[in-house]
């Protein structure tokens, strides 16, 4: 549901909210839209894009019917569609800095491996939870290393790229004629309060968003779809007409 290109390029809506709790929802789901050189403030119009909407909605989702729209939105705004294994690592992790006051991955993979145990996981999970502690660690290195994450920041969770996702499911299931304008606006905003709830800052979402991104798609590659992530959260944090400079996170 983007370009083919490397756009980003910060768009309002002259019309769209700016401020309180829509456009704070709207924010929430800004990634995409700038990406693709959309209004980061408005739903898709079913007058001007409804049958292309509808198209890219089939290719890239798999939706071709309201029902279908519905069940991606509540999976999404449950935080089910990505990431429980990630947030389960990072509170693995957020449980040995609460106790020792630091966690390095030897910790961390400690801590997994007595999470182990302690559940009779099999094996490969195990492993598999370790080899991912890696990965992010390595990843969150090089988000500070790109100004993506402050220098002692680390994600507190992944979440936020489900919640990002259902603003834009709003936009185009909107714009595809698959809800109404009213079941739209409150996707957006429900996803904007589940934001508020998970994180601390806008920063702090945009971390989580940027990692659960790249954790599915990336493969530690660093190429496009780390940079369609990257160039957007960076207009976010230093543009000067960037609506997360303007609008209050909580």
């Amino acid at each position: 549901m983007s370009s083919c290109g490397h756009v980003d390029t910060l768009v309002s809506a002259p019309r769209g909210p700016f401020f309180g709790p829509l456009a704070h929802g709207f924010a929430c789901g800004a990634h995409i839209p700038i990406h693709s050189a959309q209004a980061w403030n408005a739903l898709i119009d079913p007058a001007a894009a409804c049958q292309e909407t509808r198209d890219s909605l089939q290719d890239s989702w798999g939706i071709s019917t309201a029902d279908e729209w519905r069940e991606h939105v509540d999976r999404l705004l449950a935080g089910e569609d990505d990431g429980q294994d990630t947030d389960l690592l990072l509170q693995l992790r957020r449980d040995v800095i609460a106790r020792a006051g630091r966690c390095d991955l030897p910790a961390w993979r400690a801590a997994i491996r007595q999470w182990g145990q302690w559940r009779s996981a099999a094996p490969e999970v195990v492993d598999g939870f370790t080899v991912s502690a890696g990965v992010i660690i390595r990843y969150e290195a090089r988000f500070r290393a790109d100004g993506l994450l402050p220098p002692d920041g680390m994600v507190s969770s992944v979440r936020g790229y489900d919640y990002g996702r259902a603003v834009n499911m709003a936009r185009w299931g909107f714009g595809g004629r698959f809800c109404d304008y009213r079941a739209a606006e409150s996707t957006v905003l429900r996803a904007g309060e589940l934001v508020r709830q998970r994180y601390t800052s806008w920063a702090d979402y945009g971390g989580g968003y940027a990692l659960g991104r790249v954790l599915r798609f990336d493969n530690e590659e660093y190429g496009h779809t780390y940079q369609s992530v990257l160039g957007p959260n960076r207009m976010l944090l230093t543009e000067q007409a960037s609506p997360w400079l303007h609008i209050p996170f909580s």
